[in-house]
Parts: C-alpha cells; structure tokens; sequence
C-alpha cells in the first residue's frame, strides 16, 4: 500500500503538472514518460484519442482514415507529422477541427514532453488546416501562395466541411476562429530552402494549386500530403494531369530511397509514387485516342480490372476517369 507521504507527492506533482498544461489549453497531460495511465479527454462523442506512432528517432506520424471527410471519419483524412527538434516541435497537419485539434496537442505533449511551437500547412485544404487555432502560442507556416489562398476562402472551405461532417463533428468549426499562417515559407518565387529541421520544395498539383514539400534532414522522412495515398488510388479532383505528373516525379527525386508519409494509407516509399503515375498516365492511353474518334464525356467510366483490388476504386475510380476525360476534353476544345 502506498504511503501517505508518497501519495501527497503524487498528489502534489499531478497539480503542478495540471496548472502548468492549463495555461495552454491541455488538459491531463504530463512529460513524456511519466504517469503512463493517463489519457487525454475524449473531447466530442465519438472522437477517438490521437494516437501518434513512432517513425524514427524524434518523429512520429498521425494516421488518417481513407476517402474523402464524412461524419464516419469526422473530418480526419489527412496523416500529420510530428518531428522534435530540440526545444522545437514542429507539427505538419493540425487537423480538421479544433476538437481534434485538441486532442492532437494533448497526445503530442504525453508523447515528447513538449507543447507544439511550430505549425506547417502545406496546402490549403480544411482538413489539415482548421486546426490551427487549436495552437494559440505556435508560429503557423506556409509556403506565400498557400498562406495567400487560405486567407481568400478559408470561410468558405469550412462551411464545405462542416456541412461533409456534420453538426456533431464539426461543431468545434467557427469561422472567428480560423487562424492562417503568419510565417511564409521562403518568397514567392523560391522552389527550395530549409525550414527548421526540414529541407523543403516548392510544387504545385493545378494551376493556382500549391503543394509543400518537406523531408525531414536527421530522419530522411518526407511529407507529401495531397500527393500520396499509400495502397490505394490517387484523388486527381482538384488536380490537373500535367502539373500533378511533374509533382509526382519532383517528390520521387525529393524523397529519394526515404519514406513517405502522404496524403493517406501509411508509410511509404517512392514505389507508391510511381503506381500513381502509371494509373494517371494508364487513364491518359485510353482517354486520348477515345478524343481523337470523337467520343465526348457521356457519364460512363472506364474499368481498370488491374486496380480493381485498391480501398478506393469502386468510389474514386469513377470520379477519377469523368475528372480527367472532362480536363482533356476541355483541353481539346480549346
């Protein structure tokens, strides 16, 4: 049994700790390491408690659920990364709410013993952003044409994904609490640099489309969230073929033999990369010469049996083939 003089030192060390993760916004937290029972609140019903999972030395990453945001997933489609660099700790993906944001923060601090002080959004996407305000005190970054197009319609993309996710998941999603970067991510017109522990480069997935890239120097980790879903087929809506195929070859010689934490689907090499572009480019050969006899977009798809087996094909294949058909159409008809 234990004594009351160790016991009033528990006691008094819970306190401590409990005032000190107050003030930024974290309930029941403790340095890594100590008090291994506990467990961040469960937030809004239904949400489950972020778990991060070791990478490598420093670094973790933040799985997410498959396909597009509903009310199943609430919002949670984009894999984060978590990198500790001294007493630096970088987060690249806040998620798609404030409640999960929350969650995130607290499971960051039981795991590294620190707050996050930097936050990167590498597109401008709700699901990966709207959990910026969830960080009051970290510097928020972005490249300046994501910075740029987050400020135009950030209002905008969270109606749209409250109204995926409903009432109950989105109800943490305010517009007086959207928080864009503040930090740009070199000038407008830089591909390359380094941004704390990452070396980092400039793409674009369409026109008006940026996409930051970042590798992680001491792990040899990259990121590629809109660019990659691991095991599955890619998401070509919101993308067009040429600039998503100049991504995708720039990020195989960015990541090198490295891993990659994407968009979805895990931890993944430069070989998942290389299975996006021989679907893209597999829809291209039977799309063109369809063009070149005439055949106009009429609602139909094209079976693809040799990806048949993926997570995603009986509900992203078909959006696949009438985005890409309509983009090359319309290239046609110009």
């Amino acid at each position: 049994m234990m004594t009351s003089g160790i016991l009033g030192v528990r006691v008094a060390h819970w306190l401590a700790m409990t005032a000190l993760l107050a003030g930024i916004g974290i309930a029941q937290a403790g340095a890594a390491g100590s008090h291994p029972d506990r467990v961040c609140p469960p937030g809004t019903p239904g949400m489950s408690v972020a778990e991060l999972r070791p990478l490598a030395p420093d670094t973790w990453w933040v799985a997410a659920a498959r396909g597009s945001p509903d009310a199943g997933n609430r919002g949670l489609t984009v894999q984060s990364l978590v990198v500790r660099d001294g007493s630096r700790l970088w987060l690249v993906g806040s998620g798609p709410t404030p409640a999960y944001a929350r969650q995130l923060a607290c499971a960051v601090r039981l795991a590294t013993g620190l707050a996050v002080t930097d936050v990167v959004n590498t597109r401008a996407a709700p699901e990966l952003a709207m959990g910026n305000s969830a960080f009051p005190r970290a510097r928020i970054w972005a490249l300046p044409a994501v910075a740029q197009t987050m400020r135009r319609r950030c209002a905008d993309c969270l109606a749209r994904l409250k109204q995926q996710i409903g009432d109950e998941a989105g109800a943490s999603l305010r517009v007086q609490d959207i928080r864009t970067p503040q930090r740009t991510v070199g000038q407008a017109d830089q591909r390359t640099g380094r941004l704390g522990p990452f070396d980092w480069m400039a793409v674009r997935r369409a026109p008006g489309e940026a996409v930051l890239l970042l590798r992680h120097r001491a792990a040899g980790v990259s990121v590629a969230q809109g660019l990659l879903w691991a095991g599955d087929l890619p998401d070509l809506r919101q993308t067009q073929a040429a600039d998503l195929l100049q991504a995708w070859q720039a990020l195989r010689a960015f990541a090198g033999d490295g891993r990659i934490v994407g968009e979805q689907g895990g931890v993944a090499d430069a070989t998942a990369v290389v299975a996006h572009e021989h679907y893209l480019q597999a829809l291209q050969a039977v799309i063109g010469p369809a063009l070149d006899r005439g055949e106009l977009w009429g609602g139909g798809s094209i079976d693809s049996p040799e990806y048949a087996a993926l997570p995603g094909y009986a509900r992203r294949h078909p959006l696949n083939v009438q985005h890409l058909w309509l983009e090359m159409e319309g290239q046609l008809l110009r």
